[in-house]
């Protein structure tokens, strides 16, 4: 590529980078996942969101469940988790000319490199608009699938419980402080 053709690069993050030619971004980006690295033009992306998806029944109920299990070090993890779903995961969403659309999850410290991508991004495809900002109370942005509603979230909150009195008579076993 000659000097003259050089693509100027706006944000380079863990989002993707933004140029002023194309848009490299990795759809199906979670809290434990990479997502598959996606390379585009930037006339083929339509629009782009940035949102704060929290679930603060599910953050709570994950924390008042890590509390006591925190001598297992369950627990820690558990709480984690709660206060990431507190907290809010920032999550950008990118809209293609095709009809896909293509989400990427970021942990909570990752809120402003979310925001960074989604404004560069929406700097080159639409110049003239602003980054929109929404906060939605979701455990699922982006669908209208609700995955942990009704009997399949009861079924996890009572097996999540099953384990923490498991895991702390199995404790409690271990110290020798069983009566049995």
């Amino acid at each position: 590529m000659s000097e003259t053709e050089a693509e100027t690069t706006y944000v380079d993050n863990i989002f993707g980078v933004v140029t002023d030619k194309r848009v490299v971004y990795h759809p199906n980006r979670g809290w434990l996942t990479e997502g598959r690295e996606e390379d585009a033009p930037l006339s083929h992306i339509a629009s782009v969101e940035f949102v704060i998806s929290r679930s603060l029944s599910n953050g709570i109920l994950l924390i008042v469940i890590g509390v006591p299990t925190m001598l297992v070090l369950v627990g820690v993890i558990l709480i984690l988790f709660g206060y990431c779903l507190v907290k809010g995961t920032p999550t950008v969403i990118v809209n293609t000319t095709d009809g896909k659309r293509e989400m990427m999850k970021g942990w909570p410290w990752h809120r402003e490199q979310a925001y960074n991508f989604a404004k560069a991004l929406q700097g080159r495809i639409g110049p003239d608009q602003e980054v929109r900002l929404e906060y939605v109370s979701s455990v699922s942005v982006g669908t209208s699938r609700h995955l942990l509603s009704g009997p399949l979230l009861f079924v996890i909150v009572i097996a999540a419980l099953v384990v923490v009195v498991c895991a702390i008579v199995w404790l409690v076993m271990l110290l020798g402080l069983s009566p049995f």
